[in-house]
């Protein structure tokens, strides 16, 4: 009798003990921390030289700096320069993979650049007119004011419209 009670009482306090549902197939993805990710994979990225005219973001000079650090933190090597003597010359020096200046200085910039470096324009509240006009000009064009993604978008797609362009001139079809 004592043995049967002891097993008893063992039994109904592992039974007690298994409250928590076992999920069936599909109910395993609904469980808070083990959800699906949805996140894109980050880009493979290839180190480029930029090339940075100050101020023209549409932000202060302090924060400048900020876009600067996004593009360092995603593999680019971004150098910012505040006057104009200081961009002459750092074209001068060359290497740069992208240019990015004031849609003003920009016909001024794409005469002065060798063949390798591409240029992104950067408009500040455009009109219609003037965002058209730049788009059908330029092949990536950054609307200011803007922040890190949408600058880090727009570099990355200035450098692989370039790619692509030199990737035609280097291989023509016959």
């Amino acid at each position: 009798m004592r043995k049967t009670l002891l097993v008893g009482a063992v039994a109904l306090l592992l039974g007690l003990g298994c409250v928590e549902e076992l999920p069936a197939c599909g109910d395993k993805f609904l469980v808070v921390s083990r959800g699906t990710r949805f996140q894109r994979a980050p880009l493979a990225r290839k180190p480029a030289s930029i090339l940075i005219y100050s101020g023209l973001l549409g932000q202060p000079q302090g924060r400048g700096a900020g876009i600067e650090e996004v593009l360092r933190k995603n593999g680019y090597r971004p150098t910012t320069v505040a006057t104009a003597a200081e961009f002459d010359r750092a074209l001068s020096q060359g290497g740069w993979d992208l240019v990015v200046v004031g849609i003003a200085d920009a016909s001024a910039a794409r005469r002065r650049l060798p063949q390798r470096s591409s240029l992104m324009p950067v408009v500040a509240n455009p009109s219609e007119e003037e965002w058209k006009r730049s788009r059908q000009e330029y092949p990536v064009v950054l609307k200011a004011p803007a922040k890190g993604p949408a600058v880090l978008d727009a570099v990355d797609q200035a450098l692989a419209a370039q790619r692509k362009t030199h990737s035609k001139a280097a291989y023509p079809s016959i």
